[in-house]
């Protein structure tokens, strides 16, 4: 195994912003993620993507080593957890170290989605949540750390949870009982000093794999692929070259056409 290196490359920056989403909304898989945080390639285990001003930039492994997202680094191809690979089934999994990115796969196809406004993707449910019930960090974390300046990230799942960053990896750490993490000072604290307050329910929201996939009952884009507003607001099409499915968003969430994917609805202009 051997550390992925950084060589400055801006040109090719620009021209793969058009190849991360087959729709109308294209993703930058670098928004809101760390710099020098190394992103894996969709469809191509050898490359990877490093993360610089917000800006993907795209690399090679050398050798016949695949890159792999969670040690951020490149390595023998049979000890490499690479992507997955799309098949016909409706389905979808995490786009890796991203946190609000995923990629949607339906009939053999795959692209790159992007939840907004805090949300983060969801591989229990498949589909964009609250951060409450995600409590993913891995963007917050770079290979590059400063030792005397560790990085302290509090949970949003648990008031008593907190990560710390080590080598682009987030470590979840739990304050002792009857104490809470306070993001003032980086530490576990008294109750009466935090003042916090997460109380996440349970939920029963099935996966697109788990329940057979309902067509969609409108005349699709026989091109391309195409989200598309369901009278429900609640709900949207997926359509990809003619075909189609009607997907749910969360509850709580509202579909949004103007960015193609679920919100919350004080973020979305058009209230149903």
């Amino acid at each position: 195994m051997y550390l992925v290196k950084y060589v400055p490359c801006i040109l090719v920056a620009c021209a793969i912003f058009d190849l991360l989403s087959a729709a109308s909304n294209p993703v930058n898989i670098c928004s809101g993620v760390s710099d020098n945080a190394f992103l894996p390639y969709l469809g191509d285990c050898s490359k990877y993507y490093v993360c610089i001003g917000g800006a993907p930039i795209e690399r090679k492994c050398d050798y016949d080593f695949y890159f792999d997202a969670k040690e951020q680094s490149c390595t023998y191809q049979n000890v490499a957890k690479c992507l997955p690979t799309c098949t016909n089934a409706l389905s979808s999994f995490c786009y890796d170290r991203t946190c609000t990115k995923y990629v949607l796969c339906y009939a053999g196809t795959a692209i790159i989605r992007e939840c907004r406004d805090g949300l983060q993707y969801n591989a229990e449910t498949d589909r964009c949540d609250f951060p409450q019930y995600v409590d993913c960090v891995d963007n917050m974390c770079t290979l590059f750390n400063d030792p005397k300046n560790i990085t302290f990230i509090n949970s949003q799942a648990s008031c008593e949870k907190y990560y710390i960053c080590m080598d682009g990896t987030a470590y979840p750490l739990t304050c002792s009982n009857g104490l809470q993490f306070n993001k003032d000072c980086d530490c576990c604290d008294f109750v009466e000093n935090v003042h916090c307050s997460i109380t996440p329910s349970t939920r029963n929201i099935l996966s697109y794999s788990k329940v057979p996939p309902r067509r969609a009952d409108i005349d699709c884009p026989v091109v391309g692929a195409n989200f598309i507003a369901h009278p429900d607001p609640a709900k949207y099409y997926y359509c990809l070259n003619g075909m189609g499915v009607v997907l749910e968003c969360t509850p709580g969430l509202l579909y949004d056409a103007e960015f193609e994917e679920c919100r919350a609805p004080e973020y979305i202009s058009r209230k149903f």
